[in-house]
């Protein structure tokens, strides 16, 4: 594919030159189908290539180095769009992104989101960082995690399967369960059911918003919605869409198959 030709030093001039777009996945209250959150995620609109997606961005970002600039970007995107909602006078409860543990340990992250979020002027406890896996049994991460929600920065993680780890959940503001546990719900016999409802009981206990990602049939929405978790995202309710397409989303009302 001509794709392979990208170099990271393409992605980081796109970076500078702001050429990259954010698309949004909501998520769903199955209950009653309301927006109640939704995560961001990169796209790079090539004039080459076409839509350029995470499959080809993430390891360019991981040759090139650039996690923190990468991240930098993605949150002050992130921010001006939510600002643009509020103004707008459109409220989406919780908006969340993925960073990078290199960012996360980078020495002036608290000093970088603070000046995003404050300089772009959204409600506090809007944006949501979803943080990477190990976060919780690493010290330095998890006081990160600790001093970012200390500002008004909402944390998420998806690692709470393990029942050792419910102490921790009351640290974090949104408790998702994951692709693969999500995935193997649909096979017999899968230690799967265990895991979301521990999850869910630790979300319970602190109490803490519990989300499931990557949702993409009924059969998943049925047994997460069983076993206590009724938020979901993920293609079940369609593709990611645009900041517009998901404000419009909002005023209809999610549905299966929406966007497609």
């Amino acid at each position: 594919m001509a794709i392979v030709r990208l170099r990271p030093e393409d992605l980081r001039d796109a970076i500078k030159r702001d050429l990259l777009s954010l698309q949004f996945q909501p998520q769903v209250h199955t209950p009653t189908g309301k927006l109640v959150g939704a995560e961001a995620f990169v796209r790079w609109p090539h004039p080459s290539y076409g839509m350029i997606g995470p499959g080809d961005i993430i390891p360019l970002v991981e040759q090139g180095n650039f996690h923190v600039e990468f991240d930098r970007w993605v949150f002050s995107a992130l921010a001006d769009q939510v600002k643009r909602w509020e103004d707008e006078g459109f409220d989406v409860p919780v908006v969340a992104a993925n960073i990078w543990t290199q960012t996360l340990r980078a020495k002036d992250v608290i000093t970088m989101l603070e000046k995003i979020v404050l300089a772009s002027g959204v409600r506090v406890g809007t944006i949501e960082v979803e943080v990477p896996r190990g976060t919780v049994r690493d010290k330095a991460l998890a006081e990160t995690a600790r001093r970012l929600r200390v500002l008004g920065v909402r944390v998420a993680s998806e690692e709470f399967g393990d029942p050792a780890l419910a102490k921790s959940a009351e640290d974090f503001d949104t408790l998702k369960i994951g692709y693969p546990v999500v995935e193997e719900l649909s096979q017999v016999g899968s230690p799967s059911s265990d895991t979301v409802r521990a999850i869910v009981e630790a979300g319970a206990m602190a109490p803490r918003r519990v989300v499931a990602d990557s949702v993409e049939t009924a059969e998943q929405e049925d047994a997460l919605v069983a076993l206590g978790c009724d938020i979901v995202q993920g293609y079940l309710y369609g593709p990611e869409v645009s900041g517009v397409e998901l404000k419009q989303l909002a005023s209809v009302g999610a549905r299966h198959g929406a966007g497609e």
